[in-house]
């Protein structure tokens, strides 16, 4: 497509919605992806398309998917290349692009025969094309991901109820090597067992009979399955054919793709459970390593208690509690709602209980489980069923229950989790969200487990330590969030998030010494959509990585257009708060080397802000990295210090060069002299450990000359400015300069802030910032 024939902005846009129609005809990922690359060829003129990833088989259009030229253009393209000149081509024009979709890392490369180079509204289509697959790609994975989970949960399920129904072993091991068949893609599944040191053939399932003919051996002496009977451990190839492993006769079968797992009795391997595929280009996945790790584990189970009852229970019972586990409760839920007995499901999940853990190590926190477990016990009847569903949550079903005394059991459950716990010579508590859901008429298992989750969701985002009970109106509730979820990952991309700043001010003389960034949503249809209302839930979606990435970036590219102070100065600072999950993010001293690189925003002017909560846990990981960060030169600060777990030990460790006083402690200090005292302590500590002290919240000239009187020098609130856009704190910056320079040396205290001066003294709460 030549330049003066480059496409207008409304055609671009039919030509993307002709794009998204034909993507959506298409029924699997395949079929998808090289209907994508055609129709993107066609687009643009081209006529070679490679979509490549480091996990699956390129999809090509223009060449033969073995054509050693495609690793030509992939070089070119991978090193950045606009021009390739390829074998039997010639001379090509070059365009690549990324497409964010899992962990896949899928680009697209394009090459156009000639010298004719992509224009840029080529390349903006391209880009809009991408997004468009991307999007249309994600639905396919998410539904390929729910449906194998769901495949593989239902397939340990058989396993599970066969050994709890105690049948023969044999049968056993037919289901497992069966149902590893269709859940990991195999054509071929065999379990070995060991019998005076040889591998005996104890089960095999086969697709087709040509993989299992008459003469198969029964003992095996070498192979794959006796490297990984032998170490102990899984062994996978993609290449069988040419692996040390290679059966002559699987190979002449086609056998491509082979993975083995060690089978276990009582901790000790005493077999191996194989699978192969007879597919070309066939590889398996690291979540199949896992499902056939899984299903290893399952056999384990069968053999280490087959013959006596305690295998039945330890199929159906956790190993933490001796309670009932999911697969048990489920069972019995089941049965119950077969037998149309009326029955409640009350679905508990543990406050604090992540907290116990982190703090105290996994065997305190199982400790703890099984107290819980104890104590529930003791809160229900004979008949009621209580299960442990996993890390802290549990499930009671009761049959035949009023609606009322349901209510009481579950206030009856909290009370009775709310007395204190031994933990490690220590006392601890932990409390509990409780959700209570009825078996309705035509419902299942599912159905109720559902709603009853719904419940105790509500329950715990409305504070936990409470009852609620399931009303269809909360379905309502989580379809709004699922949208807000949709629109906010659509926000991202069409930059309807930005940033804020508030001035952080030199409370003797009003001057701005800092600015923190705040983040805002503009939605095009709800307008500004408060942080309190999307921060919580990026958290949770893990949104806030990208999010984080995008604040820090437009900070720091607003902070170097701010003008420069005037002389004997030092440059305005730029804050952004750094998330807990931020912190846990492995790139993030990368992307903050790059942004200070890409903006020239020196490291220093940087301030990265967070809170004690994000110390809490992974301690050790996060000193690291915040070590790191500041060997770049980035200062750091606890925000909102106070109201966490406020420690002397993680102060004096952890390389903090600011303290963010929360605006509890400012409030306080019109409270009477236990506000102010508290206070004088935090500002002398900071001062001790050779830290400034930053007072939020401030709204009132009390606070104000409070914090002055007790030396707090640096503060921010409403009473000092608002939030304001870049410009306007560019021309705040301005109008104070010119004030400073007007200024005479004996009246600097007298002089009212540059923020009075422009009319932006107001009251009010300052809005929650990322």
């Amino acid at each position: 497509m030549a330049a003066d024939t480059a496409p207008s902005s409304s055609w671009t846009t039919s030509q993307l919605v002709e794009f998204l129609s034909v993507l959506s005809g298409q029924t699997d990922e395949s079929s998808t992806l090289y209907a994508a690359v055609e129709h993107i060829l066609e687009s643009l003129d081209a006529e070679v398309g490679v979509l490549f990833s480091r996990r699956t088989a390129p999809t090509v259009i223009g060449l033969d998917a073995a054509d050693p030229r495609i690793d030509t253009i992939v070089t070119a393209a991978r090193r950045g290349a606009d021009t390739v000149t390829v074998a039997g081509l010639g001379h090509c024009s070059m365009a690549s692009i990324a497409l964010d979709v899992g962990v896949d890392d899928l680009r697209l490369f394009v090459a156009r025969l000639g010298h004719e180079a992509f224009v840029p509204e080529e390349m903006l289509l391209l880009r809009g094309m991408a997004r468009v697959l991307n999007l249309a790609l994600r639905p396919l994975r998410m539904l390929v991901t729910l449906n194998e989970r769901q495949r593989v949960l239902e397939q340990i399920f058989l396993v599970q109820r066969a050994i709890a129904n105690r049948a023969p072993l044999p049968e056993v091991f037919d289901i497992v090597t069966k149902g590893t068949l269709g859940l990991l893609g195999s054509e071929l599944a065999m379990l070995y067992l060991v019998e005076q040191g040889i591998l005996m053939l104890a089960s095999v399932s086969a697709v087709d009979e040509k993989y299992r003919p008459p003469e198969w051996p029964i003992q095996l002496r070498s192979s794959m399955a006796r490297a990984a009977y032998s170490s102990g451990t899984l062994q996978r190839t993609d290449d069988y054919p040419s692996s040390a492993f290679a059966n002559p006769y699987l190979v002449n079968l086609g056998a491509n793709a082979a993975m083995a797992a060690p089978v276990r009795e009582n901790g000790v391997v005493v077999g191996c459970l194989m699978i192969m595929s007879f597919r070309s280009g066939h590889t398996y996945t690291d979540v199949q390593e896992q499902t056939m790790l899984t299903f290893a584990d399952q056999l384990s189970t069968a053999l280490s208690d087959a013959k006596t009852v305690a295998t039945a229970q330890h199929a159906i019972r956790d190993p933490v509690t001796g309670l009932p586990n999911r697969v048990f409760f489920l069972d019995r839920l089941e049965q119950t709602i077969a037998r149309g007995v009326p029955a409640h499901v009350l679905f508990l999940d543990l406050d604090r209980f992540k907290y116990v853990n982190d703090t105290y190590g996994h065997a305190a926190g199982d400790d703890l489980l099984r107290h819980v477990g104890r104590r529930l016990r003791e809160c229900l009847h004979s008949g009621d069923c209580l299960a442990r569903f996993g890390g802290d949550e549990f499930a009671v079903l009761v049959e035949n229950g009023e609606y009322l005394d349901l209510r009481r059991l579950g206030r009856r459950m909290l009370v009775a989790l709310q007395a204190p716990y031994p933990l490690d010579q220590v006392e601890g508590n932990v409390g509990a969200s409780i959700g209570i859901a009825e078996c309705a008429e035509g419902a299942t298992a599912g159905d109720v487990l559902r709603d009853a989750d719904t419940a105790m969701y509500h329950a715990k985002r409305a504070g936990g330590n409470r009852v609620v009970v399931f009303e269809p109106s909360m379905h309502t509730v989580l379809v709004e969030r699922a949208n807000l979820e949709t629109d906010l990952r659509r926000a991202l991309e069409a930059d309807q998030l930005f940033p804020m700043f508030q001035p952080i001010c030199d409370l003797r003389d009003g001057r701005i010494r800092a600015a923190e960034a705040l983040l805002r949503w503009r939605h095009p249809i709800r307008g500004m959509i408060s942080p309190d209302s999307f921060i919580p839930l990026a958290e949770e979606t893990g949104l806030i990585v990208p999010i984080g990435q995008m604040v820090l970036r437009a900070a720091c590219e607003h902070a170097a257009e701010w003008p420069p102070p005037p002389p004997g100065h030092a440059p305005l600072g730029i804050s952004v708060n750094l998330s807990g999950r931020q912190l846990q993010d492995p790139y993030l001293v990368s992307d903050i080397r790059h942004v200070l690189s890409a903006t020239g925003l020196a490291p220093g002017r940087l301030l990265l802000e967070i809170t004690e909560s994000t110390l809490i846990g992974d301690h050790r990981g996060a000193s690291d990295r915040l070590r790191e960060i500041k060997n770049i030169g980035v200062r750091l600060a606890i925000d909102d210090f106070g109201t966490g777990y406020s420690s002397l030990s993680y102060l004096q460790r952890l390389p903090i060069d600011t303290l963010k006083i929360d605006r509890s402690f400012v409030e306080g200090i019109t409270a009477g002299w236990q506000g102010q005292a508290l206070l004088h302590t935090i500002v002398q500590m900071a001062g001790t450990l050779s830290m400034a002290a930053v007072g939020e919240g401030i709204e009132t000239e009390e606070q104000l000359a409070g914090l002055r009187t007790l030396g707090c020098r640096l503060g921010q609130g409403f009473l000092l400015a608002r939030p304001m856009t870049s410009q306007e704190l560019s021309r705040c910056l301005a109008s104070q300069d010119a004030c400073q320079r007007r200024r005479e040396p004996d009246d600097s205290q007298a002089t009212a802030s540059p923020y009075q001066k422009q009319g932006t003294v107001v009251g009010g709460r300052s809005q929650t910032s990322l």
